[in-house]
């Protein structure tokens, strides 16, 4: 595959995920958001693991811990 073949093709890809952006709801919002996350993930994961955690500690207690420790033990 030569050079205007391979770059010809690139741009019709983009094109498909642009009508495919532009068809979902919200369009704006969605590429906003996943460009975000993209660069940044780390940002909204790590919250969510700690307030995850948190709950499960609260409702479970003592047999959380023993549950996660046993998943990680046999690492």
């Amino acid at each position: 595959m030569n050079e205007r073949k391979f770059i010809k093709k690139l741009r019709e890809r983009a094109a498909e995920q642009e009508k495919i952006i532009r068809s979902m709801p919200l369009p704006k919002v969605f590429s906003s958001v996943s460009l975000w996350l993209g660069n940044h993930p780390w940002r909204i994961l790590i919250p969510l693991a700690f307030i995850i955690t948190f709950f499960f500690r609260m409702v479970l207690g003592k047999p959380y811990d023993n549950f996660i420790l046993a998943i990680f033990g046999k690492l």
